[in-house]
């Protein structure tokens, strides 16, 4: 077997299983392409293996009819697409994607020369064990990346019962896939406590959470020279435009972007909007940049107040994400309180807020967290549209250069703890983890 470091030597052939990868052309997740970047440039050889069918757009992007599977290869990262049925909601169909996705990297990954190492990486657990699969099959390592935890999240959302079949059959298929790992590499801060109650030997656990690119990416042909312009080919330049006019009429300008989901609460920022209102408050608009579940609940709560501070937008890539950034004041961040993020938070768009320079406006009752840390920011309550409401006019009554100090204590936090770079040195580590390290793991306590 090759052995490779960021120290030399001849470098690692390494897959990854992420059903939702993306490289940054669309609102997605670039973790793996990011981390994969930096290892290519390293002189490791890395293939992601993700679903054609967008999670985020509810469309199919990256094959046109008849294709079943496409390769690409962007920023020396190699990007394997396979076809998988669409869905809307999280109904049957979706499991059904989850299903397509597992059996179908098992099919395509025969046809390619044997890795030094597969990471099997949630958030479902289909394409983990398809990993595991593959691993074993191709007497490579296996690796177990937990970005989400399944299905305690699922458990503590309402969406499952603690004690019902499909929760027991799931921590089932999360015991057996840790203690088949070499190594697990978690996200969240307080992973490693979940998982050691489970009966994971700590020195089995690895934790590389999400980070912030500081390798230059090189420009693609026909991209602005100036990404944080209102340049017509930025395809965010129309929402810059309006972020603009909002600005020019003497609003605060707010910005979330993200996803609409159930877990992010975003019915509070419109709620916070509504209070903003109110006579005798400061003139503050809100940009929400995304979709998801709750979206349309969303747009119905600000039509029922007469909201004309709240502009809706759908997803923006996540190259044109900065550009974004760069026109706000603040930037938004909130989830709903929930137990599992008790564990902590390792969110992407949180890091991009940082990066920005701008302050963060944190509504979470996740402990720590990097606003905190860093004093970028103002931390409130979860789901208290009053708090903030409050944050928002705190804010507004600032100076620009109060704000703008604020944020630039979160830029440089950011990039001092949360660098791509060190972040892929300690992702190596763990997936060239010997395979054994660490004795058996305990069977799951159902």
């Amino acid at each position: 077997m090759r052995q490779g470091s960021f120290g030399g030597g001849e470098g690692m052939r390494i897959w990854i299983f992420n059903h939702y990868a993306a490289p940054p052309d669309r609102a997605a997740g670039t973790r793996h392409y990011e981390l994969g970047r930096v290892l290519a440039a390293k002189g490791h050889d890395v293939t992601v293996f993700a679903s054609s069918f967008s999670h985020f757009s509810r469309r199919e992007e990256r094959l046109t009819p008849g294709e079943k599977v496409a390769t690409r290869t962007i920023d020396g990262v190699r990007f394997v697409w396979v076809r998988t049925p669409p869905y809307t909601g999280n109904g049957y169909r979706r499991v059904l994607n989850m299903a397509h996705y597992a059996a179908r990297v098992l099919s395509v990954q025969r046809g390619l020369n044997r890795p030094d190492v597969i990471v099997g990486s949630s958030v479902h657990l289909a394409a983990v064990l398809a990993a595991w699969l593959a691993a074993r099959s191709r007497r490579a390592r296996f690796v177990f990346e937990v970005r989400d935890l399944w299905p305690q999240t699922l458990i503590d959302m309402g969406a499952l019962r603690a004690n019902g079949l499909p929760a027991r059959l799931l921590r089932l298929a999360e015991s057996f896939c840790c203690r088949r790992a070499s190594a697990v590499i978690c996200l969240l801060p307080g992973a490693a406590d979940y998982l050691e109650a489970r009966g994971l030997p700590a020195d089995k656990i690895h934790y590389v959470p999400n980070g912030i690119a500081d390798l230059p990416r090189p420009t693609e042909p026909g991209e602005p020279a100036d990404p944080n312009g209102a340049d017509p080919g930025n395809p965010a330049a129309e929402l810059i435009e309006r972020i603009r006019r909002f600005r020019k009429d003497g609003c605060l300008t707010a910005g979330y972007i993200g996803s609409h989901g159930p877990a992010n609460g975003v019915a509070t920022i419109v709620a916070a909007a509504a209070e903003l209102r109110a006579p005798g408050h400061p003139r503050v608009a809100v940009v929400m940049v995304g979709d998801g579940q709750e979206k349309t609940a969303c747009q119905r709560l600000a039509h029922r107040h007469g909201l004309d501070n709240v502009l809706f937008w759908p997803p923006v890539p996540k190259q044109a994400v900065p550009a974004v950034l760069a026109e706000l004041d603040v930037t938004l961040f909130c989830l709903r309180d929930v137990a599992v993020f008790k564990y902590g938070l390792s969110s992407n768009k949180l890091f991009d807020y940082l990066a920005s320079g701008k302050p963060v406006l944190f509504a979470s009752n996740a402990p720590g967290g990097p606003v905190r840390e860093s004093g970028g920011g103002v931390c409130v309550p979860a789901e208290s549209p009053a708090d903030m409401a409050g944050a928002l006019a705190g804010l507004a009554a600032m100076s620009e250069t109060e704000r703008e100090r604020m944020g630039e204590r979160g830029r440089r936090w950011v990039y001092q703890h949360h660098g791509m770079t060190a972040l892929a040195g300690a992702f190596l580590a763990a997936v060239s983890e010997p395979a054994g390290r660490g004795g058996p793991v305990a069977e799951a306590r159902l």
